[in-house]
């Protein structure tokens, strides 16, 4: 019977926490400007923490079919927000690496999504504070965890 009420509650728990976090997401990409899609933004942040990367490699991280990895990286050239060049072990890959342009809109996307989320945590008291903190390191170790 217990263990019936801490399922039920861990699920209560879990539902509220996405439905906070989606809305939560949802703001904070729009925040970017619109310039880019969210599957845009995504893959040039991936491209900036673990770039230089071929499509397939992108296509695996994001979890695309190459034919959309293709899309994307071609508008995201076309905005000179990546570069394309040779991988040096095989000619016939290419690699894809951020360019300066590409590494101030992420920079700028992320100083404008953190500004305006702190923004909203500003009347925080410090208890809140403490719980959001705990928070955020349960979320840390969850995302860590293998799917």
């Amino acid at each position: 019977m217990s263990t019936n009420r801490t399922e039920d509650a861990t699920l209560e728990l879990a539902t509220r926490l996405r439905a906070a976090i989606v809305p939560l997401a949802r703001s904070l990409r729009q925040q970017s400007g619109g310039f880019l899609t969210a599957t845009q933004a995504s893959v040039l942040g991936t491209v900036m923490l673990h770039g230089p990367l071929s499509l397939s490699a992108i296509a695996v991280r994001e979890q695309l079919s190459l034919p959309m990895v293709s899309k994307v990286v071609t508008a995201l050239e076309t905005e000179c927000l990546l570069m394309r060049s040779s991988d040096p072990t095989d000619a016939r890959v290419s690699l894809l690496a951020i360019s300066d342009e590409g590494r101030s809109w992420v920079d700028e996307t992320r100083r404008r999504r953190d500004q305006w989320l702190a923004a909203r945590l500003a009347d925080a008291n410090p208890e809140e504070r403490a719980a959001l903190a705990c928070t955020i390191a349960l979320l840390e170790r969850v995302l860590a965890e293998p799917s």
